[in-house]
């Protein structure tokens, strides 16, 4: 079981990257996102989300005993959820992608405005939380671009 766990926080490893972790995190979200979910009915997507939102909480807080640490850099279940949400009902080309991904890398990096306040949030919610809400905020700008 704490294998499952580990894969699922890291994005099937991806967060175990030495360098960037978080972008390797998004690139497998936006990968999944693209070749899976985008031909999900919004129910099954809302229904699949949701699933993996409350593993993530669930499993994120339980961080500290998995890798040494809160809030690891190696999670990015929470990067993956957050690019998901960014580009969920919008046009998808080229552009919008790559906006997608830059946008939501910097929403995330940077953690504008109230962003901020979900980081600081109790165990799983403020690992996660704050990446879901950089992915509603790139989500509205990408539709008033696209």
């Amino acid at each position: 079981m704490r294998t499952a766990k580990v894969l699922f926080l890291t994005g099937l490893g991806s967060g175990l990257s030495p360098a960037a972790p978080g972008t390797f995190g998004t690139l497998i979200g936006l990968l999944i996102y693209l070749l899976v979910l985008r031909h999900f009915s919004a129910v099954a997507f809302w229904f699949f989300y949701l699933l993996v939102f409350w593993l993530a909480v669930k499993y994120s807080s339980e961080s500290e005993a998995l890798f040494g640490e809160n809030d690891s850099s190696k999670i990015v279940i929470d990067e993956i959820l957050g690019i998901w949400i960014a580009l969920w009902g919008v046009k998808l080309c080229f552009w919008s992608v790559i906006d997608a991904f830059l946008l939501f890398r910097f929403f995330d990096i940077y953690k504008v405005s109230f962003i901020k306040r979900f980081d600081e949030l109790e165990e799983g919610w403020g690992v996660v939380l704050d990446d879901v809400a950089a992915g509603v905020i790139v989500n509205l700008l990408l539709r008033v671009m696209f």
